[in-house]
């Protein structure tokens, strides 16, 4: 009996410690000016509950360990973290009207045939070479280490995403995948962000290969969990900047 009694209360003890809960303390800052930000909710989406951030841009919520929290405010990106632990967090929200947010659009404007061209009028722009009076090849360094120069680097960088992503368009797409698989709707989109391949397996890749591909992640993918499926809900969201 005694031994009975005994089990009965470590199974008690274990059963609550695994929800044992903890309070998750933080600070919200806006990304260029390092300013806190107040009144922006703070939602843990595996409880439903939520509470806004003090003058301060302060925030105190009860959590337990993987629950995922949002963070929301109007005019910024939304933006989250899963709790691994319960270290003093900080934050920090991007506003929508972000230059770099709008450049992103543009260059999704482009042709291929202008994207092609922008690439190499940047390129050659980020080249750091110059030609001295005496012949040879010298260097920059205000070219390399200035603004001119670090400008042109990320400007080539987004050109250069911007064409990889057309690459793997090409064969990794809607029409594929639902021509091997029976996914439509939030399921396939949700495929698509998860099992997005890198540009160079495309290249790489025949028919074949990618068919065999598309089938291999389909199978993953059916074995996902609810929780892990809403992880990745949340970085779409993340990246297209939805409130």
């Amino acid at each position: 009996m005694i031994k009975f009694i005994l089990l009965s209360i470590t199974t008690l003890v274990l059963g609550f410690s695994s929800y044992a809960q903890d309070n998750l303390k933080g600070i919200i800052l806006e990304y260029k000016s390092n300013e806190t930000m107040p009144q922006v909710v703070v939602k843990n989406i595996n409880s439903g509950d939520s509470v806004s951030t003090n003058n301060d841009g302060a925030f105190n919520i009860n959590v337990k360990k993987e629950d995922i929290l949002v963070f929301s405010y109007p005019g910024y990106r939304r933006d989250s973290l899963v709790v691994i632990d319960f270290a003093v967090k900080r934050v920090y929200l991007t506003p929508v009207d972000d230059p770099r947010m709008l450049e992103e659009v543009n260059i999704t404007a482009l042709t291929n045939n202008r994207l092609a061209e922008e690439k190499e009028r940047v390129r050659k722009q980020g080249q750091f070479g110059s030609t001295p009076s005496g012949g040879g090849i010298g260097l920059s360094p205000s070219r390399i280490f200035g603004r001119e120069g670090r400008e042109a680097r990320r400007q080539y960088r987004l050109l250069e995403e911007e064409s990889n992503n057309r690459i793997i368009d090409t064969r990794f797409n809607e029409a594929t995948i639902t021509e091997l698989t029976p996914l439509s709707g939030e399921d396939l989109t949700l495929f698509m962000a998860k099992y997005r391949p890198k540009v160079s397996f495309v290249e790489g890749s025949d028919d074949e290969q990618m068919r065999l591909y598309i089938m291999d992640a389909y199978n993953k993918y059916k074995e996902l969990s609810p929780s892990a499926k809403e992880k990745i809900k949340l970085t779409i969201d993340n990246k297209n900047g939805k409130q």
